[in-house]
């Protein structure tokens, strides 16, 4: 008898539980075809783009601070250690903390100037290998000069009562007045990285 009864139980539980697993299934495609047939906010979609859009324009230009900010925090996070092991080595956190700022400055300095001399040497040789390059592409370029002249011909032959167009000229800045704008703000985000990793090592 007590047999029977077991197996009469667990048939009751093996039919309970697809009964169940149908109720679960069919209360989720309810709620998901509810879900679906509620009208999305399109507003609350476009100020989230705009949102978005604001915050990456305010990153782009603030970049000349938020850039050696992030720096200053991921050297902090690589050069702790160092810190750590010199204040184990009785040396004080704030000395530690300006002897590696000063050896990483130093080691720039040095990279600067050992790739200083190469660099110098390619900018005096780039005109002379410019010059060459224009030299072996000109056959090339008297071509396909050819062939957009030959197309620009057929092109008023087709519309000859076009309107002339007016030429767009494209005005590059140079090097200097690139390097002049720019060094400035270099300038200030590099000592601004440099106070924010030293106080970030130092305490």
């Amino acid at each position: 008898m007590e047999l029977r009864a077991a197996k009469l139980e667990g048939s009751d539980d093996v039919v309970d539980n697809p009964r169940e697993s149908a109720k679960i299934t069919s209360r989720a495609r309810s709620r998901i075809a509810e879900l679906l047939q509620k009208p999305f906010d399109v507003r609350s979609i476009s100020l989230t783009g705009l949102f978005i859009l604001g915050l990456f324009y305010t990153i782009y230009f603030m970049r000349s601070i938020l850039l050696p900010i992030v720096l200053a925090v991921l050297l902090s996070y690589l050069l702790r250690p160092i810190v750590r092991a010199l204040a184990r080595a009785k040396i004080p956190t704030l000395l530690g903390a300006a002897m590696i700022l000063i050896a990483l400055l130093l080691g720039i300095g040095s990279g600067i100037s050992a790739l200083a001399p190469p660099v110098a040497d390619w900018l005096q040789k780039a005109p002379t290998g410019l010059q060459e390059l224009q030299r072996k592409f000109m056959p090339m370029k008297k071509s396909m000069a050819k062939a957009a002249q030959a197309s620009g011909e057929i092109e008023k032959l087709a519309t000859p009562d076009s309107p002339t167009k007016t030429a767009v000229e494209v005005k590059r800045r140079p090097i200097t007045e690139i390097l002049y704008v720019h060094t400035p703000e270099f300038i200030a985000s590099a000592l601004l990285l440099i106070i924010l990793l030293y106080f970030l090592l130092a305490y």
